[in-house]
């Protein structure tokens, strides 16, 4: 038997989606599935039934890659473990107090997010490092062992240790996680230094107790996901998608949970960036719109933006992460009246049980619903066909919002879409303008169930050049997945002025990084990489400034005399970022950065079959409502649109994952690799 599949899956909160490439032909399959939310494993074990039904053995899959949002639902729910913390004496508030800043300035009324770890579960400690990292008075031990036994006695499941100082000298924190092994071996213990070695006390803490927070339901899946593996036949091991778009083995990923928060939506730019290449495109906006979020980044020169800082639920989440802005509304976003009686869509989501009303089990009327009602779906080939959807539900779900409008049922259809529509082009640009970004100079890429759908009419709101539609965008995420490289960032804390240091200096602490680096791509045992490379890059601002910026560095300048050049290049930058620069103030130097790319093997796109004389076959027509006009539109097979062929809209394009509308004054092209491109009619632009 032949192993010669390679398989990615992502799990969103509404289907679980599976791409599968043969090594062999280069042909990719994509198959969704409803998620199960009691059981996120049933939903990967129900793909792989799928794919059997397709005639493929699991023994026949040679790698396996997987994103998810576990960690990602603890945190947000709140279902997390009963943890202790212990912190130097006179921070038992840190968790509390926060940053003292009131989460939307302007409303006094909004309140800083709960702790995950109460007072009553933090422990002061009395020890002591300077800002320097020596020690200023010894760690009490007696403090520790009476503190652990309290925690035990309270249930306590896992102790996080974060002193003050430590990421300059992890001593007393090591210290005392080796009292507390000793002490309650069955206890899970994170030291905040070992997992982010960073200055900033607060945030350092969270990261530490939101990695703890989740990591016992983390574990418990993994182990669930190998033991389901095991009994299908899989024997590939299991990789992990990290939310900075690159990979890591599953032993890694229970270890630090917390670098999986953002997997699934890094997991889409990755599938992105492969399919903007094939396009021959460089500038792009992901559009991933799935059926409870939303999610856009930005591709710039065919690179995706990245963030030393994310917040989740209002918790700083301090990690290279892929640049990913969540909107909340998608298929699943229900509709409500607001108290000033304006029809709202959003943020809440009906998520897949009980799902939209169309489902046959929800009696809220979603996003879904409404573009079943403008009759852009087929009910009949919704996931393959394999969820069948009820246009009778949903119209009995829309009838009390479209009575309260004093509306008909389909005109309230079409006026959700607008304002769901509205509420993304908000977000959106306030997006652009952050970035300094021309819309003009850029693609709109569309995946997700629902993204297809939905992109033209964001598009041409915001005046993008083009949309752009993968051949599979509804698995587009687990596309990114099987084509995401290994990546690890080691960082070194340094707080020092630029001009003091020297090139040998800089040269010498790389080094020590680029040595860790390496060392973690050897402990992943891989045997599929086709090489690695090396990114130099710190974090550094103007004296006095209370935020820095990450500054590539070349491997030249770490080399030679290289710091004049890394002066002129922080100016820059800060120009580029911020409209002004000041080079007659010194330069602080906060953290240094290496990061690694064991590159994987790319899967290859088929060129499509190129399109004769022949018009695209239309397979039926509908009429749908668009923007309030009621159009009659022609339906197209996606598999029948070959390479060359021109569909004028209004047209609907079908395939199995997704449906995409094509807007009146726009035409879809298929190109090369089968992506569906959308541009207006010349006399339109």
């Amino acid at each position: 038997m032949k192993n010669i599949y390679r398989l990615g899956i992502d799990i969103g909160g509404t289907f679980t989606d599976l791409t599968l490439f043969n090594t062999e032909t280069g042909e990719f399959m994509g198959l969704k599935t409803p998620t199960v939310p009691k059981d996120p494993a049933r939903g990967i074990t129900n793909g792989l039934a799928l794919l059997q039904e397709e005639g493929i053995k699991p023994l026949e899959i040679n790698y396996f890659v997987h994103g998810m949002t576990i960690g990602l639902n603890t945190l947000l729910q709140r279902r997390g473990a009963d943890i202790a913390l212990f912190v130097t004496e006179g921070f038992r508030d840190i968790l509390s107090l926060q940053r003292l800043r009131l989460p939307v300035p302007y409303d006094f009324r909004s309140r800083l997010p709960e702790s995950l770890i109460p007072r009553k579960n933090t422990y002061p400690i009395h020890g002591r490092l300077l800002h320097d990292g020596s020690e200023r008075w010894p760690l009490d031990v007696k403090a520790i062992e009476t503190a652990v036994d309290q925690a035990v006695a309270n249930g306590i499941e896992g102790i996080v240790v974060s002193f003050l100082h430590s990421y300059k000298n992890p001593m007393h924190e090591q210290q005392a996680a080796e009292i507390i092994r000793q002490r309650a071996p069955q206890l899970d213990i994170v030291t905040s230094s070992e997992l982010w070695s960073e200055m900033r006390e607060y945030e350092r803490t969270v990261m530490a107790s939101a990695n703890l927070y989740i990591q016992p339901n983390v574990k418990k899946y993994f182990a669930t996901l190998k033991e389901r593996l095991q009994d299908e036949g899989i024997a590939a091991t299991p990789f992990i998608t990290q939310s900075n778009g690159g990979l890591m083995d599953i032993e890694t990923a229970a270890s630090a949970p917390v670098r999986t928060l953002f997997s699934g939506p890094a997991a889409g730019v990755i599938g992105s960036i492969r399919v903007a290449e094939s396009a021959g495109f460089e500038n792009v906006l992901t559009f991933d719109l799935g059926g409870t979020s939303a999610d856009i980044s930005i591709i710039e020169k065919g690179q995706a933006t990245f963030t030393q800082t994310n917040q989740l639920a209002g918790i700083p989440i301090m990690i290279p992460s892929v640049s990913i802005y969540s909107i909340g509304a998608g298929g699943g976003s229900y509709a409500w009246i607001d108290k000033g009686g304006l029809l709202k869509i959003g943020p809440e989501s009906v998520g897949s049980d009980p799902g939209p009303a169309c489902y046959g089990k929800g009696e809220l009327a979603a996003l879904t619903d409404a573009f079943l009602v403008c009759d852009y779906l087929n009910p009949d080939r919704f996931a393959a066909g394999r969820l069948p959807l009820y246009r009778e539900k949903s119209e009995q779900a829309l009838r009390p919002i479209a009575d309260y409008l004093g509306k008909g049922v389909r005109e309230t259809a079409d006026q959700m879409i607008q304002v769901a529509v509205a509420n993304m082009y908000t977000e959106l640009s306030n997006v652009m303008e952050q970035h300094g970004i021309d819309p003009r100079d850029f693609s709109m890429l569309a995946f997700g169930g629902a993204g297809p759908v939905t992109a033209n009419f964001l598009a041409q709101e915001i005046q993008a050049k083009n949309v752009l539609v993968p051949p599979s965008p509804g698995t587009l995420s687990a596309l990114g997945a099987l084509t995401a490289d290994f990546l690890y960032d080691a960082v070194s804390s340094r707080q020092d002025l630029l001009s003091n240091l020297s090139s040998d200096e800089l040269k010498a602490e790389f080094g020590q990084l680029t040595d860790k680096a390496e060392d973690w791509i050897k402990k992943q045992q891989l045997s599929i990489l086709e090489g690695t490379t090396l990114l130099f890059s710190m974090d550094a601002r103007y004296k006095g400034q209370a935020f820095e910026i990450e500054l590539p560095l070349s491997a030249e300048w770490l080399s030679g005399a290289g710091i004049q050049e890394i002066e002129n290049s922080f100016h820059a930058i800060h120009q580029r970022q911020y409209g002004h620069s000041d080079p007659e103030t010194n330069i602080e130097v906060i953290n240094l950065r290496v990061r690694i790319i064991g590159h994987t093997p790319k899967p290859f796109f088929k060129q499509v079959e190129a399109a004769g004389e022949e018009e695209p076959h239309i397979v039926s027509k509908r009429y749908v409502i668009l923007n309030g006009v009621e159009h009659e539109a022609d339906v197209y097979a996606r598999t029948d649109l070959k390479q060359g062929y021109r569909v004028a809209g209004p047209a609907i394009v079908e395939q199995d994952d997704t449906t995409t509308v094509i807007l009146p004054g726009w035409t879809g092209r298929t190109d090369l690799a089968g992506n569906l491109i959308i541009e207006r009619l010349e006399s339109e632009s």
